[in-house]
């Protein structure tokens, strides 16, 4: 079970105090940038370079297309679930 399963089980049950949840949600911010700086301080740009301008464009126009999808099942989401 992951974590992230187990912290939302115990959140629905209500465990957590109101101001218990805001801290867990501040803590699982944190844990993301922190994330991300990891992945960052590991890049080595002058090996991207050596990779040439392809896998760039190959990499934006996918994370473009992805983008995209995610934003069209959004808005189909919210037009179907509209409350």
């Amino acid at each position: 079970m992951s974590v992230d399963l187990l912290i939302s089980t115990l959140t629905t049950i209500g465990l957590f105090s109101k101001p218990q949840i805001g801290d867990l949600a501040n803590l699982s911010r944190w844990a993301f940038l922190l994330t991300f700086a990891g992945v960052g301080l590991r890049t080595n740009l002058r090996e991207m370079m050596k990779q040439g301008i392809r896998p760039l464009i190959a990499d934006t126009v996918g994370e473009f297309a992805i983008a995209g999808a995610t934003l069209g099942m959004v808005v189909l989401a919210a037009r179907m679930f509209v409350f």
